[in-house]
């Protein structure tokens, strides 16, 4: 009776064109069972492989029945994983292992096929995509090439959110911690094989990948539970589903241990195959029975790595044999690496294009796509990937470096001249790049705005706006998150006029607010050191006499927060100037506007929307109305509402005069800030004239707050 490694390689076909799989002979005890497998093209593995990239191109293109399709790419990781180790002991094995032919042989399979999809969507982006998309692609490309995806998305939400459809280079993530996989594992087991004596090279490697790959896994789970971004993107936590394929490996050289020897043994034919049907069972369950991405990968990965380490250890099986062994699912499995690389930017270009436009993907876009994925992967396949690994002779390792060498240097110039010409706007109509030109226009004088972390760029504690420092003048101070931070223009604008220097204390998602008093071991988040840092300033010094407060009030319990600032600053001798809610859209602006140019074909100069009382958020107005009556009169307390220069009774115009009054969901443009210059200009005046001692504007604590009826 043959050995069952011996009847794996009898059920395959050796392929020629499979030159990266280790074909040498091991020396000495290392010989038995694993000449068989090295040289064998294993038809299962192709199988599996052929499974893994129609889960997850089903899975991308929402196909109903597919719900966990992502599940593929850690099956990829399995089969990689026993592969590449398979390769690096052979050849250790057989003493002609070399660091610079092993990575060479992976630059050989990966590249190639990868730049041809990087140089398109290039091509398509540069025709399809707006300038700050395309500024993103650009980045992300690089990122790509270098083999670094996984750490620019490190976020792991953004491979299951919307915005994962914006990025056309999204799955190159996985690329990226296979290659980063390819550079340390040899060394591990370059470092562990001279160190072992030779008796006990197999058992003591394949040990030593077992324990890494167990505190691989342990790291997945535990570091999944509370960062599911590191735990997704990183190598560290992804290493043990590589290792669960370079553990098999291991076991396939195990003298007298081998897969094949293990099932000689009475009843073990039958448990092979049990075994190997069970893997394809949890392989093909992980994909269709709807598993969870809240924190993938974690406890219910195992299904596939453990249903994919069955199968590639096990071998092939006569039950299954005609299935996996079939053309189309042989023809898949060949492609899988292609149809893996233009599938996703295909679908997300697909998406943008008839988001862009209106129109729902539907089943006919979805089968066109999949067609054009397939026409391309394997046109990919046979003019880019078989060339590169099978013409030897004209991509040589130098050519082959060099040329990768080549494209880094050209997508790197390409990538700046993109920074610096802000992705190229004149790729698109004029009116379009208004569109950008509001995105574009971020946080004013972002090196003093601090981020979550209270840090800037700027030294000083608190940089100044307006006008230069002076003696005569009372000073200001602008207090508190983004949405305070968002009006500077038009503050600097009206404080510069009447002279008025002031102070810039915003910080990214940090409400101004009072602090309650710290108990012993109590510690301070950054928002809560920053806000104690401003009020330092403002209650044991005289200036700034003026607060200018402005907040994303996030709803109506806001408000009572707000005001308890409020009363501490007017009775520390300070004037208020509180600046109400705008607006909330809901959505992206721009991005709103830009689809409706390109369905109308043409520029949109206004794009307006009813003036319901959520848009304006009349609900909060209406308590900072009841709450401000308590200062009535009160010259030192003022209010600001920007709402009637942007809406009517009826309408509010989040688009005017061709230019957008907001750059996102929430925070206006600074391309139409001016248009509230005048506004700060007289609340400011106000406020200076109040600071000075006995008003003259006795009625100055009650500027404009819309009636509620005029919401309706």
């Amino acid at each position: 009776m043959p050995s069952p490694a011996s009847a794996v390689a009898q059920a395959v076909c050796v392929r020629p064109d499979v030159t990266d799989m280790g074909k040498a002979g091991l020396a000495g005890p290392l010989q038995r069972d694993a000449t068989a497998m090295d040289s064998a093209f294993r038809g299962d593995i192709n199988a599996l492989r052929a499974w893994a990239v129609v889960a997850v191109v089903l899975y991308h293109f929402q196909v109903p029945g597919f719900s966990s399709g992502f599940v593929g790419v850690d099956i990829f990781f399995v089969i990689s994983g026993y592969l590449i180790t398979g390769q690096a002991l052979a050849q250790m094995a057989a003493g002609r292992f070399s660091f610079s032919a092993f990575w060479t042989a992976r630059l050989r399979r990966i590249f190639p096929a990868l730049l041809a999809v990087i140089v398109t969507t290039l091509a398509l982006g540069w025709w399809l995509t707006m300038p700050d998309e395309f500024l993103r692609h650009t980045r992300q490309m690089l990122f790509a090439v270098t083999f670094l995806s996984n750490i620019t998305f490190g976020d792991a939400r953004g491979y299951f959110d919307a915005a994962a459809h914006t990025k056309p280079l999204l799955h190159t993530w996985s690329l990226s911690i296979e290659w980063q996989f390819y550079l340390l594992l040899p060394l591990f087991l370059a470092a562990i094989w001279r160190v072992l004596p030779a008796p006990k090279k197999p058992a003591r490697m394949t040990a030593a990948l077992l324990v890494v790959a167990l505190g691989s896994m342990v790291w997945c789970f535990w570091l999944a539970r509370g960062d599911a971004g590191a735990a997704f993107f990183s190598l560290n936590a992804r290493a043990w589903e590589l290792l669960a394929g370079g553990v098999i490996a291991g076991l396939h050289r195990l003298p007298g241990r081998g897969a094949a020897s293990v099932f000689m043994h009475a009843g073990g034919e039958m448990l092979r195959r049990v075994l190997v049907l069970l893997g394809w069972l949890m392989v093909g369950l992980a994909a269709v029975c709807g598993l969870s991405s809240e924190y993938w990968p974690g406890l219910w990965t195992l299904l596939p790595v453990a249903g994919s380490a069955l199968v590639v250890w096990g071998g092939p099986i006569a039950p299954l044999k005609r299935l996996t062994g079939s053309a189309p699912v042989q023809r898949i499995g060949d492609w899988s690496y292609s149809i893996y690389l233009w599938h996703w930017p295909l679908w997300v270009f697909l998406q943008q294009w008839a988001s862009y436009r209106g129109i729902p993907v539907e089943a006919p876009y979805k089968i066109g796509a999949l067609v054009v994925a397939l026409l391309l992967s394997y046109l990919s396949y046979r003019h880019v990937e078989q060339p590169a690994r099978l013409r030897r002779a004209m991509w040589t390792p130098r050519r082959l470096w060099l040329g990768y060498l080549l494209a880094l240097a050209v997508l790197t110039v390409f990538t700046l001249a993109a920074v610096k010409f802000h992705g190229f706007p004149s790729r698109v109509p004029d009116y379009q790049q208004r569109v950008d030109l509001a995105r574009r226009t971020n946080t004013p004088r972002d090196e003093c705005f601090r981020n979550a972390q209270s840090e800037k760029r700027a030294r000083e504690q608190f940089c100044e706006f307006g006008a230069a420092a002076t003696t005569q003048m009372p000073s200001a101070i602008l207090w508190g998150d983004s949405l305070a931070n968002q009006y500077l223009e038009p503050i600097s604008a009206g404080a510069s006029h009447l002279g008025l220097r002031g102070l810039i204390a915003t910080e990214s998602g940090c409400r101004a607010y009072l602090l309650a008093n710290a108990g012993p071991g109590n510690t301070r988040s950054a928002c809560d050191l920053f806000n104690q840092e401003v009020l330092a300033v403002l209650d044991h010094q005289l200036e700034p006499r003026i607060v200018i407060l402005a907040r994303n009030w996030g709803g109506v319990d806001s408000v009572a927060e707000e005001f308890a600032l409020v009363r501490h600053l007017i009775a520390s001798g300070k004037t208020v100037v509180l600046i109400l809610p705008l607006l909330n859209p809901g959505f992206d602006v721009p991005e709103r506007w830009m689809r409706e140019q390109f369905r109308a074909g043409g520029p949109v100069d206004e794009l307006r929307i009813k003036a319901t009382p959520e848009l304006l958020q009349q609900d909060v107005r209406d308590e900072i109305a009841r709450q401000a009556q308590a200062f009535a009169g009160n010259p030192r307390f003022l209010t600001v509402d920007l709402a009637p220069r942007i809406c009517n009774p009826e309408y509010c115009y989040l688009v005017k005069g061709g230019y957008a009054n907001f750059r996102d969901t929430l925070h206006i443009s600074n391309v139409n800030a001016s248009q509230y210059n005048d506004i700060f200009a007289k609340v400011l005046d106000a406020a200076v004239n109040a600071s000075l001692g006995p008003p003259a504007l006795k009625n100055a604590g009650t500027m404009a707050i819309l009636p509620s009826q005029s919401r309706k």
